[in-house]
């Protein structure tokens, strides 16, 4: 037995001498030495360590690391501080309780993943801190890289720190970048992702759930985008990461400008809450509000706009809404569907607006042909001037004033006034090549039945007055009409006939028509009344004829419609060097199987103009003159317009 004790004794004594030996030779300058022969029992030969250090109790440092990877490049690692579990258990493997790197540069990426993650796996670091690390790895690098990781059970997931001073990505810097998040395959939690982008300030939380991602709160400040974000080998890195957020809970962007092409927004302040990116606009239920320095679309410059919205599934509710453009103040609150406005007030102030570009005049044409419904609640326009020039028919008016209470003026995708009162008044209006000074329109409707109380429309020499009913209740809208107008010119009234003569004059009319509008088949089943035109002071200049304008009197024409086929009585012209005269008949049912006949003749030319066809016939009849060949015979041209 004494024997037993003393072969103990005698190895714990050994054992104390050799860990005392080996602590002894770690202090020394083989310590580098019997490390490396460690590591090369447990890694690779492409390690090598310059300096090592053990500090008591559980701490070894490393220093002046090389690591080989393919194509002879090398990784470097200035130092590595590896600690272990102090406290020793004899039934479990020996841990790690912290790893340090400093001075870390990784030119080509991580050596190894394989064996780092085996490594991880094998001694399960509870903790692992890098400072100082440049990295690259094809479209990633980053400088000066600060991380910190905990490990959770299934690894790599765990929580990380990352702080660096730049990190760029396919093309794009993304400087002073911080990130916080805990790593989960799937439901990666991001508690803070900032970095500067472009000049900007981006801050955000966001959630990963599967393949999307949810922005809990994000904030953007001085971004300013002015060029595009598709480059010419593709998409901006951005786009793709975006493609990723299908919801954003809330969104704040402050003091940011974006410009491209057609569309620009100046100094931007935003918010927007519970977004679904994968829906429409008219899907969400979200908040929005909006401010601008300006906002520049096709070249029309909107100042100071500010918008604060409530998106509900089918309709916005538009709480206001207020710009200045072309010199005017225009403001609207109301709700808006993809086939209807209704909006609450609209007011516009001082406006003078010209419309030159055909592409703005289409883009703003296009949306209110598709629309069904355009209500008004409350309309007041003040001092305002539109010029349109964008389209052959130019048209323009100035100073308008105008007042409108309870105003439908769309309806089943038909224009009228449907309901409401409506009164304007303008110094001018040009329409149709006529203008009139100081028109004024008053009208009103009630029940769907509309009534044009006054319409006057001073001219040069003349004056309109229009009245009118429209019964907009029944399907077949039956409607009259009574005008009276003098000193029309008489150049407006035929131009609309395509008739190749030119016309100087003015002319006098008086119309009582009715009739039913549902449709154009109806309308032409069902005109009926009378139209008398009295023309005075007429020249005529025909094409070809030797003489110039010519004197022509013609009688009052009487024009009637019974029941969509109008007729005119046989009127005979008067003049010195002309004959004419108009007749015929013709139903709007079957236009082609009659005409009315406008007829002038003179010594050389004969013109003839068939209505409502359009078609002209000029036939010349003088002989040319005795030295030229075939003096007798007799020269016809046609001109034909539809």
């Amino acid at each position: 037995m004494k024997a037993v004790f003393k072969i103990c004794g005698w190895l714990l004594l050994l054992l104390l001498a050799g860990g005392l030996a080996l602590f002894l030779f770690l202090q020394t300058s083989h310590t580098a030495w019997l490390t490396q022969q460690v590591l090369s029992r447990v890694t690779s030969d492409n390690i090598h360590i310059g300096h090592s250090h053990y500090q008591y109790p559980d701490t070894v440092v490393l220093s002046d690391i090389t690591i080989k990877q393919p194509n002879d490049f090398i990784a470097t690692v200035n130092n590595l501080q590896i600690t272990l579990d102090s406290h020793l258990d004899w039934s479990k493997p020996v841990s790690v309780t912290k790893v340090s790197l400093s001075g870390v540069n990784l030119p080509h990426g991580i050596p190894d993943s394989q064996e780092v993650t085996s490594w991880v796996k094998q001694w399960q670091p509870q903790h692992i801190e890098v400072r100082g690390m440049d990295f690259a790895d094809h479209d990633l690098v980053a400088r000066d890289l600060q991380l910190n990781y905990s490990p959770s059970q299934g690894f790599p997931e765990g929580y990380i720190n990352i702080d660096g001073e730049q990190v760029y990505w396919k093309g794009e810097a993304f400087n002073h970048f911080k990130a916080n998040l805990n790593y989960r395959k799937g439901k990666t939690q991001l508690d803070l992702l900032s970095f500067e982008w472009r000049k900007g300030k981006i801050q955000l939380i966001a959630e990963q759930d599967g393949d999307s991602w949810t922005l809990n709160d994000a904030l953007v400040r001085d971004l300013h985008l002015s060029a595009p974000l598709m480059t010419q080998s593709g998409p901006s890195p951005v786009l793709s990461l975006l493609d990723k957020i299908h919801h954003i809970e809330h969104l704040t962007v402050e003091q940011s400008s974006w410009q491209q092409a057609q569309f620009a927004v100046n100094q931007m302040r935003l918010q927007l809450s519970n977004w679904d990116v994968n829906k429409s606009i008219w899907a969400q239920e979200s908040e929005l509000s909006f401010s601008a320095e300006s906002v520049d679309w096709h070249k029309q410059l909107f100042l100071e706009p500010q918008l604060s919205a409530q998106l509900q599934t089918g309709h916005i509710q538009l709480e206001q809404l207020d710009f200045l453009f072309e010199e005017g103040q225009i403001s609207t609150q109301g709700q808006l569907s993809p086939e209807k406005i209704a909006l609450d007030n609209l007011s516009i102030k001082n406006l003078k607006w010209s419309i030159k570009d055909a592409q703005v005049h289409a883009l703003i044409e296009q949306p209110l042909k598709q629309l069904q419904q355009l209500q008004i609640n409350k309309l007041k326009i003040e001092r305002s001037q539109v010029i349109d020039l964008a389209t052959d028919k130019h048209w323009q008016i100035s100073n308008l004033n105008a007042e409108g209470d309870n105003l439908s003026l769309k309806k089943d995708n038909k224009w009228a006034l449907w309901n409401g009162s409506l009164a304007a008044s303008a110094n001018s209006l040009t329409l149709l090549g006529v203008t009139s000074i100081n028109p004024y329109i008053e009208a009103s409707s009630k029940d769907e039945q509309w009534n044009i109380k006054q319409l006057f429309l001073p001219i040069d020499d003349g004056l309109i007055k229009v009245h009118s009913n429209v019964n907009l209740a029944l399907p077949s809208m039956p409607w009259d009409l009574s005008v009276q107008a003098y000193g029309i010119p008489l150049q407006a009234v035929t131009a609309p006939l395509n008739m190749a003569i030119h016309w100087n004059g003015v002319t006098d009319l008086t119309a009582d028509l009715n009739g039913l509008g549902g449709d154009d088949l109806m309308f032409r089943h069902s005109l009926d009344g009378t139209m008398k035109i009295a023309p005075h002071d007429v020249q005529v200049q025909l094409p070809f004829a030797t003489q110039g304008s010519q004197s022509l009197i013609i009688p009052e024409i009487k024009l009637t419609a019974q029941r969509g086929v109008l007729s005119v009585e046989n009127t005979q012209f008067v003049s010195d060097h002309l004959a004419g005269n108009i007749q015929g008949r013709v139903d709007l049912v079957k236009p082609n199987d009659g005409n009315i006949m406008f007829n002038l003749t003179t010594d050389c030319v004969s013109f003839s103009s068939a209505q409502p066809k359009g078609r002209s016939h000029i036939a010349v009849t003088c002989t040319k003159p005795d030295n030229e060949d075939e003096s007798n015979e007799l020269t016809t041209t046609h001109s034909e317009s539809h």
